[in-house]
């Protein structure tokens, strides 16, 4: 009777093993299916519902999932601009729908949200204000804002609601290996370098985005590493070392510096032995003092930071983003001018998707877009968003410090249309993993 008993346990853990492979095989054929054309994206978009059998976990998964879909290579599929106005139906449909997952919520998770929850109510309507008294667009400023708040606290809630029963470090750390392995099939096609004809992009839109998505998938590789005690730390380092090539093949900045930062982050946290970590991390820094002494990396260096410029004028593609921001900032320090949008000479309440700002740097556009009021506000509630999870530090740090590091070059985080919505689970992940709960799944 025992051993049936035990032979009954041992299948079903099969078939659950079994179901979520069979997902994951689906997901990716709905995926490719939606790269044909419009009409088979939509219907992509449509079948991908069907998710929400699975309640919260399936919201979650939808609005990543779109995420994903959002930032393909238009040289390999349509894009999803097409159905834009489904795709922010069903953003914000499933966003609703799990800050609803607030009042299932326990006493230890009630209480974390409301501590980040005060905070982002107070910042929302602090730039509503804002956004009738300074704002050249207040109806563009408080969609932008809504947007964001929405997205950011439903991410917040359902994690919040569901990490018990899902290991989402794991779920993100496949979708971002699609991303990684998919775009290896690249680096040596055409489409690979589509945007400029010189970097790599690999499977994804654009080179920058695809460097910011390696630095996010980094932080996923280091999270997954500290987190699951059977990974093969080997395996772990050859497959951090092709990602930094491809990183160098995007030329991205951003991206080179962030992965670079996240990694001397990681020798620091990783549980080794001391005299290995110590002989590492000296290699690292011998590395770091001496390569830039070598004609032929100080040559590489200078190319890939100037990316083709003259020299002098390093920061030649950023100085009209930094220049536009400070002047706005100056315009009006205290209060600033209206979340996303531009500054006009003139003042609409129309509302219009075209009005479209490039940020560039989070903390010159929260100066610029909410002044300092708004920037203490909001450096407020991710402190604390860092602080509630305090315990687990060492162990998931890398996601909230990726989330910061590419938005310091590539201001994606209050992008909900774009990738932001990986910056919000980045977050959300951080504040509510807990060691015994992830251990066990």
């Amino acid at each position: 009777m025992l051993t049936s008993n035990s032979s009954s346990l041992k299948n079903n853990r099969d078939i659950k093993i079994k179901k979520s492979t069979l997902e994951w095989l689906v997901l990716i054929c709905l995926i490719i299916f939606s790269f044909i054309n419009s009409i088979t994206l939509l219907l992509s978009l449509i079948l991908l519902l069907f998710l929400l059998k699975q309640k919260e976990i399936g919201a979650i998964k939808i609005i990543n999932i779109i995420t994903f879909r959002t930032v393909i290579n238009p040289g390999v599929a349509v894009v999803i601009d097409s159905w834009q106005n489904l795709k922010w139906v069903i953003l914000f449909g499933c966003s609703i729908y799990l800050l609803f997952s607030y009042f299932k919520l326990n006493k230890n998770e009630l209480m974390k949200i409301n501590k980040i929850a005060s905070l982002v109510i107070l910042f929302t309507i602090y730039n509503i204000v804002i956004a009738f008294v300074f704002s050249s667009l207040p109806i563009v400023a408080i969609f932008k804002l809504f947007s964001y708040v929405i997205i950011f606290l439903g991410c917040l809630i359902g994690v919040a609601y569901t990490y018990k029963n899902f290991n989402w470090i794991k779920w993100l750390f496949n979708l971002y290996s699609l991303i990684f392995i998919s775009s290896i099939i690249f680096l040596f096609l055409p489409l690979g370098y589509l945007r400029t004809g010189v970097s790599f992009q690999g499977i994804t839109n654009q080179p920058n985005m695809f460097g910011i998505l390696m630095v996010l998938y980094i932080a996923l590789v280091f999270s997954y590493g500290q987190t699951n005690k059977n990974i093969n730390r080997r395996f772990l380092f050859v497959l951090l070392a092709l990602v930094f090539y491809m990183i160098i093949l995007s030329a991205s900045r951003t991206a080179l510096i962030s992965s670079l930062t996240l990694t001397l982050i990681y020798l620091f946290f990783i549980k080794i032995n001391k005299l290995i970590k110590r002989v590492i991390i000296s290699f690292f820094s011998i590395c770091v003092i001496l390569l830039p002494l070598n004609n032929n990396f100080n040559e590489f260096f200078v190319n890939y930071l100037y990316k083709g410029q003259e020299q002098g004028e390093l920061l030649n593609s950023r100085v009209n983003q930094i220049e536009g921001l400070t002047s706005n900032f100056l315009n009006n320090p205290w209060f600033g001018n209206g979340f996303m949008v531009p500054v006009l000479p003139f003042r609409s309440f129309e509302f219009n998707s075209n009005y479209i700002v490039e940020p560039g740097n989070i903390i010159l556009s929260i100066l610029s877009f909410s002044g300092i009021f708004g920037f203490l506000i909001f450096i407020a509630y991710l402190i604390k968003i860092i602080w509630v999870n305090k315990s687990n530090f060492i162990f998931v740090v890398f996601l909230p410090i990726a989330t910061i590091l590419v938005s310091m070059g590539e201001m994606v985080f209050f992008s909900s249309n774009n990738i932001g919505i990986w910056c919000y689970m980045f977050l959300a992940i951080y504040m509510f993993w807990e060691n015994e709960v992830e251990s066990e799944i």
